[in-house]
């Protein structure tokens, strides 16, 4: 076997290692029980809901960059999703991220906020906007604060549910939500929607706290929301909580970046200005 190759190899085993350990959560998950304990009480009166869709749509360039590294992703897919490879093969990566790993994130994002009282996961047909209001107004009626984690596409004067793509004015003006009586009792608003930082008013109009939003396409979308909920659940303020899940993802793929530079792995200046969270409303509101 050549230089060339097991240097190939080592690569690909320490990228897969890496992934592995960050992504198992073996960096951040050390039980802090005192933490768990203190903040118990304050996320039994609270409901997570979480709607994560992604419509088989990626931008193009993603999917060229994906299929340009597809045996290393796949790799790495295959190694995380606890999937066989042969099953990747013939899937493009929309395939791939609705078929596993919405439903592997989902999981993973339930269990970093394991302490709310209630977690409630919309994805595929239930992340329709017609049964995310229906649910959001059972969700409130129950006399909880409701904190919303939206996994969705989006973009400057919109946001993508299942198959519907829906103008913020439209949500703003719902008559569905009683906004003049103020009815939601709502706690923070995350998004990882792309141009979401152009959306955040109409959450806050609906009676949000404070919500959160990037400033044009967000490229860190798969370990910060995660890290922002256990950050969260562990008495970290909003905005500590949201700048340190996009700190930690950027980083994770810094890291990865220097054993592939140059490559879909690797930062780059425009998508960290683009992808910066913006803030509306009390960016220090915390639990109690």
């Amino acid at each position: 076997m050549s230089f060339k190759k097991v240097k190939t190899i080592i690569k690909y085993l320490l990228i897969v290692t890496i992934l592995a350990i960050i992504v198992g959560g073996g960096i951040w998950r050390i039980n802090n029980f005192l933490v768990e304990k203190r903040f118990a009480k304050s996320l039994e009166g609270r409901v997570l809901l979480i709607v994560i869709e992604n419509n088989f749509n990626l931008p193009p360039e993603t999917e060229e960059n994906y299929q340009k590294y597809k045996n290393l992703v796949d790799t790495i897919f295959s190694h995380i999703l606890k999937v066989n490879k042969e099953d990747l093969k013939d899937k493009n990566l929309p395939e791939i991220v609705d078929i596993y790993l919405e439903d592997y994130l989902a999981k993973r994002f339930k269990n970093a906020a394991k302490n709310y009282g209630k977690i409630v996961i919309l994805s595929d047909e239930r992340a329709s906007y017609d049964n995310f209001k229906r649910v959001l107004i059972d969700l409130n009626n129950e006399g909880r604060i409701v904190d919303i984690l939206l996994d969705l596409h989006g973009g400057a004067y919109n946001v993508s549910f299942y198959n519907q793509t829906i103008s913020k004015y439209s949500i703003a003006s719902d008559k569905n939500f009683g906004l003049d009586q103020r009815l939601l009792n709502l706690g923070y608003v995350y998004q990882t929607v792309c141009y979401g930082g152009e959306n955040m008013e109409i959450w806050l109009k609906l009676n949000a706290k404070v919500v959160s939003g990037s400033k044009g396409l967000n490229s860190f979308v798969i370990l910060a929301p995660e890290r922002f909920l256990y950050l969260w659940t562990h008495g970290k303020t909003y905005y500590g909580a949201v700048n340190g899940g996009f700190n930690f993802e950027v980083l994770v793929w810094k890291i990865i970046g220097r054993f592939l530079p140059n490559t879909i792995f690797s930062v780059k200046e425009d998508d960290l200005e683009s992808s910066k969270m913006i803030f509306i409303g009390e960016k220090d509101y915390k639990l109690e």
